[in-house]
């Protein structure tokens, strides 16, 4: 199957973003039903583009690159969220269900600044739809369902940059930092008052 993100898709990895996505979009809802409609397009756009990014530009690159699960992180997502939801009645969210695997396989040494514009790629998309959400935010009546449906895109997606961007492997704030110091503090920065307005 062909993508305009990066081409054919390896076999499997459909299915295993998708899994990735509805384990994401359970806890994102906090286990309730009701939140899932609200959910759904704020998870969509938030994980599923963010992995569509870093696997387009890998593409790009030249690289091989393809989305894998991590089934031992989605055990982890969903026992930490049901044993949080239980203890607080309010999920955390342990993200690290799988990532786009990179590779080249005549090329012996590390590209950081190939590495660190993929890196930057997912957060980048998830920065610029959460300003899309917000300012969409705006058409909608406050706190009827097209609004909420927003308010939940824009806030998952910028958490979901500021996470990525944290400083530490094998996120991706490790990559673009190691990379360029600059742009990883602005898109951080930014990617955290965007988060704190919402």
């Amino acid at each position: 199957m062909n993508s305009a993100l990066g081409g054919r898709f390896r076999r499997g990895e459909l299915e295993d973003l998708a899994i990735s996505f509805l384990v994401l979009a359970l806890l994102f809802s906090n286990f309730d039903p009701r939140n899932l409609p609200y959910v759904v397009v704020a998870v969509l756009t938030a994980f599923v583009f963010h992995e569509l990014a870093h696997r387009s530009v890998a593409r790009h690159y030249g690289y091989f690159a393809y989305y894998k699960r991590w089934d031992t992180g989605i055990v982890l997502a969903l026992l930490i969220g049901i044993l949080t939801g239980l203890l607080t009645g309010r999920v955390w969210i342990f993200a690290a269900l799988g990532a786009v695997y990179i590779y080249a396989p005549y090329q012996y040494w590390e590209d950081r600044e190939a590495y660190g514009k993929i890196g930057l790629a997912g957060p980048l998309v998830n920065i610029v739809v959460g300003v899309l959400a917000m300012a969409l935010m705006r058409a909608f009546t406050p706190l009827t369902a097209p609004w909420w449906v927003l308010k939940t895109t824009a806030s998952i997606n910028l958490w979901l940059a500021f996470f990525n961007l944290l400083p530490f492997p094998p996120l991706d704030g490790w990559k673009v930092l190691r990379w360029n110091t600059g742009y990883w503090a602005i898109t951080t920065g930014v990617a955290y008052l965007l988060r704190a307005i919402i």
